[in-house]
Parts: C-alpha cells; sequence; structure tokens
C-alpha cells in the first residue's frame, strides 16, 4: 500500500506578495520564496535545499518535492482543498493514547534505539512527537481512532510517517522516512520513561589535550581557531548541518540568546558537514544564515558522512549525532559537550534543555573568567 506523508498547506498573500505556510501541528513554515506561473507554483523551503512544484487542477493539486542535498531524490505530491483533517478515520478521535510513552525503534535487533513518545489529543487533532537520545522528530499531528495511530509531519527536509494499532495497551507501528527508509517500533505507557543524558554521549580522543580545526568559511576564507579572534575566549563549536531539522532548531536556539551569549564573552562557530561539496553547499548554507539570521560563522567542515567526518576532526573519537555542541575553554580544551538537540515540538524537554544549555553557558563564561 503506497504511504501518505500528509501535512497541510497554504498558500497566502502577505503586502501584495505570494507567501506559502506549511502547517505541522504548532508548527507554521513560512517559505517566502513563491512563483506563480499559469496555473503552476513553485516553493523553495526558506532553510532546506528543496522545493515543491505543483500544479493545481481545479479542487486537486499535483506536483513532486525535491530534495536537493541528496541524488535524484523526488516524491510525487498530491492533495486536495479545503481539508480540515490530516487523516482520514472511521471514527471520531480517541484519547486513549495520550500521555507519555516508553518506545523501542528496531526492536530486537542490533540497531535497537530507545526513544519517549509524547502525544496530546484535541477534538481536531492529536498532536505530539518521538523524542530519542540524539533528538526529535519535531512537530507531528495526525490521530487516534479505533485502535490505529497516524502522525506525519513535513518540514522541507524530511517526510515523516508514524503508523500504529494498539494491542493489549501495546503500540505496534511502523516509521517511514520518505522513500528510502522504514523501521519497526514499539510503545507501552511509562511516565517514568527517560533517555540518556545529552551530556554523557560525545568523547574526545584525549581529554587533557587542545582541539583544532581549520576550514573555508563561506567566502572561501580559511579560518581557524588559532585565529586572533579566538584568542583567550571561550567557545561555543556547533556540529551541524544545513539538511538537519534538530540543526536548524539549535541554530535558532542560539539566534535567539545571542544577546546573552555575547554578553557572557563567548564566541560561537558552526561546523558545518554536508552532503553537498563546497562549490554546492555555499548556497544553501547561505539561505540558512539568512532564514535563521545566523551571525556567527558558518565554516564548510566536510562531507556528512560520520565516519568521513570523524576524520576532519579526528580528535573526537566519534560524531555521534549531528547537532553536537562543544564548549570550549580558552586554551581550547572541550569542557562539556550537548550531544543532539530537543527542538521545540518536545514542550517541557525543550523549555528544560534551554534552561540548562544557558547555564553551561554562564558557567563556561565563568570558569574562563570572562563574566562581566
Amino acid at each position: 500500500m503506497k504511504k501518505l506523508f500528509r501535512f497541510f498547506l497554504e498558500i497566502i498573500e502577505i503586502n501584495n506578495q505570494v507567501k506559502a505556510a506549511v502547517w505541522n501541528g504548532d508548527e507554521k513554515i513560512q517559505h517566502d520564496h513563491v512563483t506563480l506561473r499559469n496555473d503552476s507554483v513553485f516553493i523553495e523551503s526558506p532553510y532546506f535545499n528543496s522545493t515543491l512544484t505543483l500544479l493545481f487542477n481545479r479542487n486537486l493539486v499535483s506536483g513532486i518535492w525535491q530534495d536537493k542535498s541528496r541524488e535524484e531524490y523526488v516524491m510525487t505530491v498530491t492533495g486536495k482543498y479545503n481539508l480540515t483533517q490530516r487523516f482520514k478515520f472511521d471514527g471520531p478521535l480517541e484519547t486513549n493514547v495520550d500521555g507519555k510513552w516508553e518506545v523501542r525503534f528496531s526492536p530486537n535487533t542490533p540497531e535497537e534505539y530507545k526513544a519517549i513518545g509524547l502525544f496530546t489529543t484535541d477534538q481536531n487533532s492529536m498532536k505530539g512527537t518521538f523524542i530519542t537520545e540524539t533528538g526529535d522528530y519535531r512537530f507531528l499531528e495526525g490521530g487516534f481512532a479505533l485502535n490505529e495511530l497516524k502522525l506525519s509531519t513535513f518540514d522541507g527536509a524530511h517526510a515523516f510517517l508514524f503508523e500504529a494499532d494498539l494491542k493489549n495497551d501495546t503500540l505496534y507501528g511502523e516509521f517511514f522516512s520518505g522513500k528510502h527508509y522504514s523501521e519497526k517500533f514499539i510503545a507501552w505507557r511509562n511516565d517514568s520513561a527517560a533517555l540518556m543524558s545529552p551530556y554523557k554521549m560525545t568523547e574526545l580522543v584525549d581529554p587533557t589535550q587542545p582541539i583544532s580545526f581549520s576550514f573555508k568559511d563561506l567566502n572561501g576564507k580559511v579560518v581557524s581557531i588559532d585565529d586572533s579572534t579566538y584568542l583567550n575566549k571561550p567557545m561555543l563549536v556547533q556540529l551541524s548541518g544545513s539538511w538537519c531539522p534538530n540543526c536548524m532548531d539549535e541554530s535558532a536556539f542560539l539566534v535567539e540568546n545571542k544577546a546573552f551569549i555575547a554578553e557572557k564573552g563567548v564566541e560561537v562557530v558552526a561546523l558545518s558537514f554536508e552532503r553537498l561539496p563546497y562549490d554546492d553547499a555555499v548556497k544553501p548554507l547561505l539561505k540558512l544564515k539568512e532564514s535563521l539570521g545566523i551571525e556567527y560563522p558558518v565554516l564548510y567542515a566536510g562531507m556528512a558522512k560520520k565516519l568521513e567526518a570523524t576524520k576532519e576532526i579526528p580528535w573526537l573519537k566519534e560524531i555521534k549525532s549531528y547537532p553536537t555542541l562543544l564548549f570550549v575553554m580558552p586554551n581550547k580544551q572541550v569542557f562539556k559537550f550537548h550531544t543532539g538537540f530537543y527542538g521545540p515540538g518536545t514542550g517541557p524537554y525543550y523549555k528544560k534543555q534551554s534552561s540548562e544549555l544557558l547555564d553551561d553557558i554562564t558557567l563556561l563564561a565563568k570558569m574562563s573568567g570572562v563574566t562581566p
């Protein structure tokens, strides 16, 4: 059976300019780069290297989504006007699975990993997410009825679909990511479910040694940790990628708190690991910087595959997740790591994490002796 990665798309006009908005539960992603040509519309993602090309025919829409950060990655898109519910259920939505669930993806395999499911339902839809030890699946929307769960999201970089059946208080389901990946999952209710601390997942080869890096920025200039800009300065070094939604959430957090970070005398630099070579990655990276308002340097550090990326920063044992945030002392030794990022879709987890990160930045500045 063909899987449907459903989302809501709104075409709007603001100040005589056509815009588009993608809705996922409480998330609205506004797209400012929209082109109309006769009965077709071309929509460019504000953050990611992807486009929607749609043809309107009466009350039907058809077209394609193309992720240009992947080779020949295209999916067909179809749609209808004025639908109010993401999925069609045979009965009314129920609240039987609302709450907190302990989850295992790829259960009983060597690839098994833990997660937490969070679900809440109002009369129109269920909203929620799955939180893993390295991030989250962002804003999901759907519903639960007649023992069947359906949740989906589309953010321009990923199309996710979660389907599950409730049997004897256990959810048995499957997760689909675009056209290239799927895996099974099981879940059971557990208000005490917990994950590994994000501060305990990443390690250095030798914690007593300073780290180093030297990569090109988006203007082709080589930037090094030994440059005068970073002399005797505490730093936040972000390992990220323009294709990564959790990285986008972390970058938005850093931008939102840029005044606080600057006040503490802490410098920020991003080492971006991309799916494309430098010349092809510059444009999407510049777009991401502009869309999020990133003012700190973003350096092209290499290709995104974790084994290849680790070769570019050999002082790290392994890149466990994008993003990873390094708290670096003025002597260039790493004070601590924060692996992954819980985005706004995780609610209280995001708020708790934000508070902890701001406390860590304060502590980094204090230990560095530069707090005003």
